[in-house]
Protein backbone atom coordinates (compact mmCIF):
# COMPACT_ATOMS: atom_id res chain seq x y z
CA UNK A 1 0.00 0.00 0.00
CA UNK A 2 1.43 3.84 -0.93
CA UNK A 3 2.06 6.20 1.80
CA UNK A 4 -0.77 8.30 0.08
CA UNK A 5 -2.98 5.90 1.11
CA UNK A 6 -1.96 5.91 4.53
CA UNK A 7 -2.47 9.49 4.81
CA UNK A 8 -5.66 9.52 4.23
CA UNK A 9 -6.78 6.37 5.89
CA UNK A 10 -5.93 8.33 9.30
CA UNK A 11 -8.09 11.04 8.54
CA UNK A 12 -10.76 9.41 7.18
CA UNK A 13 -10.86 7.00 10.28
CA UNK A 14 -10.45 9.85 12.85
CA UNK A 15 -13.14 11.94 11.36
CA UNK A 16 -15.01 8.44 11.41
CA UNK A 17 -14.75 7.72 15.09
CA UNK A 18 -16.72 10.50 17.09
CA UNK A 19 -15.14 9.47 20.32
CA UNK A 20 -11.78 9.83 19.19
CA UNK A 21 -12.79 13.21 17.63
CA UNK A 22 -13.89 14.15 21.61
CA UNK A 23 -10.55 13.22 22.52
CA UNK A 24 -8.27 14.75 20.46
CA UNK A 25 -10.21 18.35 20.13
CA UNK A 26 -10.80 20.84 22.83
CA UNK A 27 -14.25 20.62 24.52
CA UNK A 28 -15.40 24.04 22.54
CA UNK A 29 -14.90 22.58 18.84
CA UNK A 30 -17.69 20.34 17.95
CA UNK A 31 -17.20 20.11 14.55
CA UNK A 32 -14.51 20.38 11.49
CA UNK A 33 -15.08 23.00 8.61
CA UNK A 34 -13.22 21.61 5.19
CA UNK A 35 -12.22 24.73 3.02
CA UNK A 36 -10.44 24.04 -0.32
CA UNK A 37 -6.94 25.36 -0.70
CA UNK A 38 -5.52 26.25 -4.30
CA UNK A 39 -3.17 23.40 -2.89
CA UNK A 40 -3.63 20.40 -1.80
CA UNK A 41 -0.96 20.15 1.31
CA UNK A 42 0.75 16.56 1.14
CA UNK A 43 -0.53 13.89 3.92
CA UNK A 44 3.28 13.68 5.08
CA UNK A 45 3.16 16.90 5.99
CA UNK A 46 -0.31 17.00 7.91
CA UNK A 47 -0.77 18.10 11.20
CA UNK A 48 -2.72 14.88 12.21
CA UNK A 49 -0.89 12.32 9.82
CA UNK A 50 2.33 13.89 12.02
CA UNK A 51 0.74 13.72 15.39
CA UNK A 52 -0.39 10.17 14.83
CA UNK A 53 2.99 9.67 13.39
CA UNK A 54 4.73 11.02 16.83
CA UNK A 55 2.57 9.08 19.15
CA UNK A 56 3.53 5.49 17.85
CA UNK A 57 6.94 6.48 17.69
CA UNK A 58 6.62 7.56 21.45
CA UNK A 59 4.34 4.53 22.19
CA UNK A 60 6.68 2.31 20.50
CA UNK A 61 10.49 3.44 20.91
CA UNK A 62 10.19 5.37 23.73
CA UNK A 63 8.41 3.20 26.21
CA UNK A 64 10.72 3.73 29.45
CA UNK A 65 12.64 7.00 29.71
CA UNK A 66 11.14 9.50 27.24
CA UNK A 67 12.00 10.63 24.07
CA UNK A 68 14.04 13.37 22.57
CA UNK A 69 13.18 15.75 19.51
CA UNK A 70 15.86 14.94 17.78
CA UNK A 71 14.96 11.11 18.13
CA UNK A 72 11.59 11.51 17.16
CA UNK A 73 13.13 13.38 14.09
CA UNK A 74 15.69 10.58 13.24
CA UNK A 75 13.02 8.12 13.38
CA UNK A 76 10.37 10.56 11.86
CA UNK A 77 12.84 11.17 8.91
CA UNK A 78 13.20 7.06 8.87
CA UNK A 79 9.84 6.48 8.49
CA UNK A 80 9.66 8.86 4.84
CA UNK A 81 10.82 5.94 2.76
CA UNK A 82 12.09 2.37 2.55
CA UNK A 83 15.78 3.52 1.24
CA UNK A 84 15.39 6.42 4.70
CA UNK A 85 14.39 3.02 6.59
CA UNK A 86 16.88 1.00 5.55
CA UNK A 87 19.78 3.55 6.08
CA UNK A 88 18.45 4.18 10.06
CA UNK A 89 18.11 0.54 10.67
CA UNK A 90 21.86 0.17 9.32
CA UNK A 91 23.00 2.91 11.80
CA UNK A 92 20.64 1.37 14.76
CA UNK A 93 23.07 -2.01 13.90
CA UNK A 94 26.22 -0.53 13.51
CA UNK A 95 26.75 -0.80 9.79
CA UNK A 96 26.45 3.25 9.50
CA UNK A 97 28.21 5.69 11.12
CA UNK A 98 26.47 8.24 10.86
CA UNK A 99 22.63 8.74 10.01
CA UNK A 100 21.14 10.94 7.29
CA UNK A 101 18.42 13.38 9.31
CA UNK A 102 16.02 15.53 7.66
CA UNK A 103 14.48 17.72 10.20
CA UNK A 104 11.17 17.94 9.47
CA UNK A 105 9.34 21.62 10.53
CA UNK A 106 5.78 19.45 10.85
CA UNK A 107 7.46 17.58 13.23
CA UNK A 108 8.10 20.74 15.21
CA UNK A 109 4.54 21.93 14.86
CA UNK A 110 3.01 18.95 15.42
CA UNK A 111 4.75 18.31 19.20
CA UNK A 112 3.65 21.65 19.77
CA UNK A 113 0.14 20.74 18.88
CA UNK A 114 0.46 17.44 21.05
CA UNK A 115 1.64 19.29 23.94
CA UNK A 116 -1.12 21.68 23.85
CA UNK A 117 -3.61 18.74 23.05
CA UNK A 118 -1.91 17.12 26.36
CA UNK A 119 -1.07 13.69 24.53
CA UNK A 120 2.26 14.59 25.58
CA UNK A 121 4.13 16.10 27.99
CA UNK A 122 7.38 17.92 28.97
CA UNK A 123 9.74 16.27 31.39
CA UNK A 124 12.24 17.93 33.06
CA UNK A 125 15.77 16.35 31.77
CA UNK A 126 13.71 17.93 28.15
CA UNK A 127 12.68 13.98 27.45
CA UNK A 128 8.93 14.03 25.68
CA UNK A 129 6.33 11.43 27.35
CA UNK A 130 3.09 10.10 26.02
CA UNK A 131 -0.03 11.42 28.58
CA UNK A 132 -2.54 9.06 29.31
CA UNK A 133 -4.94 10.59 26.55
CA UNK A 134 -2.28 9.93 24.95
CA UNK A 135 -1.42 6.27 25.56
CA UNK A 136 -5.51 6.25 24.91
CA UNK A 137 -4.88 7.64 21.46
CA UNK A 138 -1.99 5.15 20.41
CA UNK A 139 -4.21 2.43 21.85
CA UNK A 140 -6.83 3.19 19.18
CA UNK A 141 -4.26 3.71 16.86
CA UNK A 142 -2.89 0.11 17.26
CA UNK A 143 -6.16 -1.36 17.28
CA UNK A 144 -6.76 -0.58 14.17
CA UNK A 145 -4.57 -2.63 11.75
CA UNK A 146 -4.99 -1.15 8.44
CA UNK A 147 -3.57 2.08 9.68
CA UNK A 148 -0.33 3.22 9.30
CA UNK A 149 0.55 -0.46 9.09
CA UNK A 150 4.14 -0.08 7.37
CA UNK A 151 5.02 2.78 9.69
CA UNK A 152 3.84 0.13 12.66
CA UNK A 153 6.12 -2.36 11.16
CA UNK A 154 8.89 -0.65 11.10
CA UNK A 155 8.85 0.66 14.68
CA UNK A 156 8.30 -2.63 15.58
CA UNK A 157 11.63 -3.24 14.10
CA UNK A 158 13.21 -0.26 15.41
CA UNK A 159 11.51 -1.03 19.12
CA UNK A 160 13.93 0.44 21.95
CA UNK A 161 17.06 -0.12 19.67
CA UNK A 162 18.23 3.24 18.99
CA UNK A 163 18.94 4.62 22.57
CA UNK A 164 19.27 8.45 23.63
CA UNK A 165 23.49 7.83 24.42
CA UNK A 166 23.90 6.51 20.60
CA UNK A 167 21.78 9.88 19.43
CA UNK A 168 24.12 11.99 22.08
CA UNK A 169 27.21 10.92 20.40
CA UNK A 170 26.58 11.23 16.85
CA UNK A 171 25.60 14.86 17.66
CA UNK A 172 28.44 15.21 20.07
CA UNK A 173 30.62 14.52 16.43
CA UNK A 174 28.91 16.17 14.36
CA UNK A 175 29.35 19.42 16.36
CA UNK A 176 33.56 18.55 16.69
CA UNK A 177 33.50 17.80 13.03
CA UNK A 178 31.76 21.55 12.10
CA UNK A 179 34.13 22.70 14.06
CA UNK A 180 37.37 21.54 12.68
CA UNK A 181 36.04 22.44 9.39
Amino acid sequence: MNWLVHGWQIVRWILDKGTLMNVLLPENIDKIRMVKRPVAVPYNYRIMYKLAQIVLIMAKCCINKGCSMQKVQMISSGLSSKDEFDRLRSFIEGKMQYPIIRYDPSINRAIVYALAEKLLFKQGNGLFRLTPKGKEFASALEIDEPIMALEKDYLREISNRLTEDKIKSVIADWRTFDVQN
